[in-house]
């Protein structure tokens, strides 16, 4: 027994002295420090910001991955996790120049973000679902409360439908929220996306490799023409990965990092941070962890027949012009099925931000992150610009085509979450795919099934780790205390 002891203890020793060296390696690889910060819980006057302040003060979640969780870390999100921006719409014929002035004071008395100090308004204002300030809750709320079906509301819809020459027994495709006067506002959402393989996207695909596809696509017979755009962002809003990263967290954590502030607290205009939230060496490592998300990949069952499905899937999905849009191969990226160009996606779709053109920036300290993360451009007002904003031309419409790849685990589906299945997203999609759409009604109730068997192929990658529950479960929580 006198020699097991001594003999234990040396086995302890070895142990401990492995672990900590493992912990010492693990420390030293950025990508191991990245997955931590995406993983991390912030809270007001975080540990991990001790030259900010932490969690907010505005803010969509707590973590990364409470919105990038579907299919593994790094997935997409949740339709209840969808940002929420607050648009607006003039009503028609009632605006005049003398009325600048009054029209520039309301939008920024609804929210100041709308106007900036050079009285230059835009389009639209991220709505952050929560808030270290405990008033806020109530007012979003309020604000986000669809509006009332009383005789006023109604009226309002009728002359809204007749502009867009949409029959008055039809659904007008907005969610109409408060108004007023002239000034009717409503809600947009945007569901987050997944992060798997986007630095082969952005390492792998050039902006040559997208101008071909737009050439190709000028000889299409059913109507598709995309717009060149960047390759991140619903809108396709951003070129630069690095920066979309970083809008991501001073937009939706409300970490303040160099390059971009925190959204200020619209109840509290007067504070503002004066350092960062995120060092550089850690938003540094943050990036190496999301750039180190691998690619989807096509999984293939055992089954013969099922395999044949899945390939006789595929081909309709060719045949019926799903693959115009949906490219396969793009530059040296295989199983992507994206061109990353801006297409009109139909009536349905529209919404009252635009699809601007990518803003030209080099990066900066402190830009303004409606216009470089958001993509959505400061305007100075003029009536002839209110007029065009009265019913939105197809910018209003246009949406980037999104990959495909890991599409069978990334549901909710399409750029507001709101088809839940693959069969709704197909049928609801319209403008330049509705030929596509068309088609795929057209066909037997078996080749339906083939081509959603080939889409249901197309998984998260099998080495995606499984999101901690009780972290993409913690918004409520959160929400409920910091209120």
């Amino acid at each position: 027994m006198s020699r097991i002891i001594p003999l234990l203890l040396v086995a302890f020793f070895l142990l401990s002295v492995d672990t900590l060296f493992a912990q010492a390696e693990a420390d030293d690889d950025p990508v191991v420090r990245g997955r931590k910060l995406f993983l991390h819980q912030w809270k007001p006057g975080d540990e991990l910001s001790p030259q900010g302040d932490g969690l907010g003060p505005m803010f969509n979640g707590t973590s990364c991955v409470e919105c990038h969780s579907l299919g593994g870390v790094g997935g997409s999100g949740e339709s209840k996790r969808n940002a929420q921006f607050l648009s607006f719409l003039p009503e028609s014929g009632k605006f005049t120049d003398d009325g600048i002035k009054s029209f520039l004071g309301r939008l920024k008395g609804m929210h100041p973000d709308f106007v900036d100090d050079k009285d230059q308004f835009s389009f639209g204002v991220l709505l952050h679902r929560q808030s270290t300030t405990p008033d806020y809750a109530a007012i979003h709320d309020e604000v986000t409360t669809p509006l009332p079906s009383n005789y006023d509301s109604r009226l309002r819809i009728r002359r809204m439908l007749s502009q867009r020459n949409i029959r008055p027994v039809d659904a007008l495709p907005l969610k109409l929220v408060t108004y007023q006067d002239e000034l009717q506002y409503a809600l947009a959402e945007r569901n987050p996306p997944q992060l798997f393989g986007l630095d082969a996207i952005d390492r792998r695909i050039t902006e040559g490799d997208l101008k071909n596809i737009v050439k190709a696509q000028e000889t299409s017979r059913t109507g598709v023409s995309g717009r060149l755009a960047g390759k991140f962002g619903w809108r396709g809003q951003m070129r630069d990965l690095d920066l979309f990263i970083k809008g991501a967290c001073a937009t939706e954590i409300g970490l303040q990092v160099h390059e971009f502030e925190q959204t200020k607290d619209p109840l509290r205009q007067d504070y503002s941070l004066k350092g960062t939230d995120l060092s550089k060496a850690q938003i540094d490592d943050l990036i190496r962890y999301v750039r180190s998300l691998d690619v989807p990949s096509q999984v293939l069952p055992n089954d013969p027949q099922q395999r044949k499905m899945i390939a006789e899937g595929k081909q309709l999905f060719a045949n019926i012009g799903c693959a115009e849009c949906h490219v396969e191969n793009v530059g040296s990226v295989s199983g992507v099925y994206s061109d990353f160009l801006l297409h009109h996606m139909g009536q349905q779709f529209e919404d009252p931000i635009p699809a601007e053109p990518v803003a030209k920036f080099t990066e900066r300290e402190r830009m303004d992150v409606i216009v470089s993360y958001h993509g959505m451009r400061r305007r100075a007002v003029t009536t002839e610009l209110v007029k065009t904003m009265e019913v939105g031309p197809e910018q209003h419409t246009e949406y980037k085509t999104p990959p495909l790849w890991g599409v069978a685990d990334s549901a909710p589906y399409l750029h507001d979450g709101r088809a839940t299945t693959l069969r709704a997203a197909i049928e609801w999609h319209g403008g330049e795919a509705y030929s596509s759409f068309r088609r795929f009604s057209l066909m037997s109730e078996e080749k339906q099934f083939s081509l959603l068997k080939f889409l249901e192929s197309l998984k998260a990658p099998q080495d995606a780790q499984e999101a901690p529950p009780q972290l993409t479960d913690s918004v409520a929580d959160n929400g409920a205390a910091l209120r």
